[in-house]
């Protein structure tokens, strides 16, 4: 009889998780739903609750204030706290201000209260939708989930798990980790960096060269961190992420970049990756004999005083090209047959190249992933060297045209990861709630 009230018990308790849930009439008698937006959740399952609840996003500055200035710090007290529904166990709600482009997510304080990303909301499928209107979620950075909110008004929702399913109410881990790194020898000037969740994945630290006890040359650093956190190894003067370490991916014939190793119990990690043949920097494929020689024929009205080619080969940095007397401009460079490229005014993207939509004859500014070397590029000799030789005619009116940027703010998604944000003519970079410049600074 015991075990039968049990089980009824339990059964009883289960379903009234899950039905007495706000709707939207009830969340607009209690908030201001015509002006603001009401975040409405229950935590079930993985999503354990044994901290404040908060909202970071556009509404506080992502955690740092609205008017906060360079260089400031995250603080749970500039975020909004979710609180308890008057009259609905179980389920929080926080309230905030709209305004056009509201987005943010919810997170859980840690016990110390440090700043951390790592309990925040689990990705897309963690999220499940109640009642009220319907958020916009897309896949964010590292299992995350990006939310914003279209309009004032109620948004329902039941979150099951956070982030990789981690939770601040269970004890953390933590250790004194030393890595080593037998790193390929094929380009020796190249010195590998740690960067990870240590030190908010913002600069690789150096690691320290020596010798093992067989005189090989071995690098290392020790640092202290958590389980379950990450890091990679990329080239130490590397600032824009295209240098990382890569694997031979022997199955589909090509090179690869690691995903993040994840810290556990061992404390010395040893990474054996000396062998050239299975392992390299990403940059280290580009010699002098596989140099690219490029010349472009560019539209002449409305032109840029000096015109520069960038993209993936150089970070996104610019190099700038030299103007023949014949109207084409010439560079030498170093690139892949994988990578990207564009053109721009030198310095700026006031101006690039625009290309004409032959159905529709609507104009619009060349895709980031759209001009790839190895698309173009043909097998010749420059100065009695082997190179690969590029010739590219864009200088046809009714195909090819120079844009002029509007000023403020325009956002163009990238990958699933990153967004270019173009503020008055300059360019930045958002990744995981992060405005960086081009050179890899963060700015806001």
């Amino acid at each position: 009889m015991k075990k039968l009230y049990a089980f009824f018990a339990a059964a009883l308790m289960s379903a009234s998780m899950y039905a007495a849930a706000p709707t939207a009439a009830d969340l607009a008698a209690e908030y201001d739903v015509v002006n603001n937006v009401v975040f409405c959740i229950q935590f079930i399952e993985d999503a354990e609750v044994c901290n404040d609840i908060r909202f970071v996003g556009t509404p506080n500055g992502w955690g740092k204030g609205l008017d906060a200035p360079e260089g400031a710090s995250e603080s749970w007290d500039n975020c909004e706290k979710f609180a308890p529904v008057p009259g609905f166990d179980g389920w929080y709600a926080a309230e905030l201000p709209y305004s056009e482009g509201f987005e943010g997510k919810p997170l859980q304080e840690p016990t110390n209260r440090a700043w951390t990303w790592d309990y925040q909301c689990g990705d897309i499928n963690a999220w499940v939708h109640v009642d009220g209107l319907e958020l916009s979620l897309s896949e964010g950075f590292a299992d995350e989930c990006n939310i914003a909110a279209s309009a004032p008004g109620a948004y329902i929702y039941q979150l099951k798990y956070w982030k990789k399913h981690k939770s601040p109410c269970v004890a953390v881990v933590e250790h004194d980790y030393t890595i080593k790194l037998y790193a390929p020898d094929a380009c020796s000037e190249m010195k590998p960096a740690i960067i990870g969740d240590f030190n908010g994945w913002s600069a690789g630290v150096a690691m320290n060269e020596g010798l093992d006890e067989e005189f090989n040359t071995v690098y290392t650093y020790s640092f202290h961190d958590q389980e379950g956190h990450g890091f990679k190894i990329k080239e130490a003067t590397d600032t824009d992420w295209t240098n990382e370490m890569q694997y031979y991916d022997t199955e589909n014939d090509a090179w690869k970049n690691f995903q993040n190793f994840e810290l556990g119990a061992e404390t010395e990690i040893v990474l054996e990756y000396s062998d050239n043949d299975l392992y390299r920097y990403a940059k280290c494929d580009a010699s002098p004999s596989e140099y690219t020689v490029f010349t472009v024929n560019l539209p002449s009205e409305n032109a840029p005083e000096a015109v520069e080619i960038i993209g993936t080969f150089d970070g996104w940095q610019g190099t700038a090209m030299e103007k023949l007397n014949n109207g084409w401009f010439f560079v030498e460079l170093e690139a892949k047959e994988s990578q990207y490229f564009k053109f721009r005014s030198a310095g700026s993207w006031n101006k690039e190249i625009e290309i004409k939509n032959d159905e529709s004859g609507e104009w619009a500014k060349i895709g980031d992933n759209a001009l790839v070397f190895g698309q173009l590029w043909q097998d010749d000799t420059y100065k009695g060297t082997p190179c690969k030789w590029i010739e590219l005619d864009m200088s046809d009116p009714a195909k090819y045209r120079w844009s002029v940027a509007e000023q403020g703010i325009e956002n163009v998604v990238l990958t699933e990861k990153a967004q270019k944000v173009v503020v008055d003519g300059v360019l930045y970079i958002v990744r995981d709630n992060k405005m960086f410049n081009v050179q890899g600074t963060q700015v806001r």
